[in-house]
């Protein structure tokens, strides 16, 4: 019987044309056992010359599962980001899986109807890195059974598996090799000061600074657009007269690189400077941008892992933390020769 026009092919016509039964090709599509390789390679000659696509949301609605793991997280420009979440479509590629990527924009709220659209199209679990570290904003909204990991901001109360990296010992040992060129008046400059990986750098940097018995000179603004070049040379280069920066983030360094330049100054020459995070372009600043630098792919595939691993079964009850450790990379605006 001939298909007709328009209409895409289904299962039942496969089975048809195979001269099989629709078990048997059912049993093909879903990859089962107990079907011989000529009767699978017969089968899916069939389905290539039919032009034949499963319905993946039929067969999710069957058997309760989408093969779709949503992603949340709060800002898809910043290159750390982007890293990750390559890493955990890789890993979920390999596992017969698809991403959906959602941003929140560090909002709560957002995240929260974000969710719960992600949740309408029967995702089967969630990597998300939180909007509000210091309290769980979302668990009351989770459905039963939805697998959850968290990653860069840990959220504490939460029993999620979660994954970060060395935020504070990074941030201690970048303070420690400023103050190793001399450098006494270096200021840390930060946004946002309630996120989880904030409180940490700054806790890294305060550490390092009372091991040299020097005075901790923080500058915590609420949002990043507020670093302005103004501000930078009211409050840090005059206020707190800063030998050295030691931005928190990306968007900070970004900012102050801007602002430096508007304001005549050379960095490394006039004010050394190491930047806690990484980007395309550092090296090719003139002095290269010295960096923790964090790693951002094997923070996806780890994330990536502890949640296929929930959706397999066999993990005990306890929340999973993963530590992984950030590297220094030295370029020179540090101070360092190149």
């Amino acid at each position: 019987m001939a298909i007709r026009k328009n209409r895409a092919p289904t299962l039942v016509d496969v089975a048809r044309e195979a001269h099989v039964s629709l078990k048997t090709a059912s049993r093909v599509l879903n990859k089962s056992a107990n079907v011989r390789e000529e009767k699978i390679a017969k089968i899916q000659a069939v389905m290539a010359r039919l032009g034949y696509r499963p319905n993946e949301l039929a067969r999710g609605l069957k058997s309760h599962k989408s093969s779709a793991i949503g992603m949340i997280v709060a800002n898809l420009s910043n290159p750390f980001i982007v890293n990750v979440i390559r890493a955990v479509q890789e890993a979920a590629r390999s596992n017969g899986y698809v991403v959906i990527v959602a941003s929140s924009g560090g909002d709560p709220d957002v995240e929260r109807s974000e969710i719960e659209t992600l949740v309408r199209r029967q995702i089967d679990g969630l990597v998300i890195a939180p909007a509000e570290s210091r309290r769980d904003t979302f668990s009351d909204i989770l459905p039963a059974g939805l697998e959850v990991v968290t990653f860069d901001q840990v959220i504490r109360a939460a029993r999620f598996d979660s994954v970060a990296i060395t935020n504070r010992r990074s941030a201690h040992e970048a303070t420690q090799h400023m103050l190793g060129h001399g450098l006494r008046r270096i200021v840390a400059i930060g946004a946002r000061p309630h996120l989880y990986t904030t409180r940490e750098r700054v806790a890294g940097y305060r550490e390092g600074m009372n091991h040299a018995s020097l005075e901790s000179r923080t500058c915590l603004l609420k949002h990043e657009s507020l670093l302005t070049p103004e501000w930078l040379d009211k409050e840090v280069l005059r206020r707190h007269e800063a030998d050295a920066i030691f931005p928190l983030n990306w968007i900070c360094t970004l900012h102050v690189l801007r602002g430096l330049r508007e304001l005549g100054k050379k960095t490394g020459r006039d004010v050394p400077l190491i930047s806690f995070d990484d980007f395309e372009l550092g090296e090719l600043l003139t002095p290269g941008l010295s960096v923790v630098q964090q790693p951002s792919e094997m923070l996806g595939h780890e994330a990536a892992r502890l949640l296929f691993e929930r959706l397999k079964g066999g993990v005990g009850q306890h929340p999973r933390t993963v530590v992984l450790p950030a590297e220094m990379i030295i370029r020179g605006s540090c101070g360092c020769r190149q």
